[in-house]
């Protein structure tokens, strides 16, 4: 038998992002501390074509399907206007909020730390 400790403080703090007026996709200060987000590092997203759910993968080294992280007036952000415009986000009516929730079992399959995009109903 295997048996493992649950730490307290990797569940103290609920990861999210927020798709902003502009498009960009934000990261809560809290949420960039846990995923240790930085400029330098990326962001590129899946998508579920059986029910659509929608993945963010955070990796370490650039390629042709990532967007840059960046930070802007202490917070980071991905440049994802497009991106959400092209699957039909509305969020020029408002802010859309989504939970992330860790995916390690698709670590290795989607190569970087993988995260459940789950919208908030508003």
């Amino acid at each position: 038998m295997a048996i493992r400790i649950l730490s307290a403080k990797l569940f103290a703090t609920k990861l999210k992002a927020t798709i902003r007026s502009s498009g960009k996709l934000g990261f809560s200060e809290a949420t960039a501390k846990i995923l240790d987000l930085e400029s330098g590092k990326f962001a590129k997203f899946a998508e579920d074509t059986d029910n659509g759910t929608l993945y963010l993968i955070i990796i370490d080294k650039g390629s042709k399907d990532a967007f840059p992280i960046r930070k802007s007036s202490g917070y980071f952000y991905a440049p994802t206007t497009a991106m959400f415009d092209a699957l039909g986000y509305n969020y020029s009516k408002g802010l859309i909020i989504f939970d992330l929730v860790r995916q390690c079992s698709l670590d290795k399959e989607l190569k970087g730390k993988v995260l459940f995009m789950k919208q908030r109903k508003e």
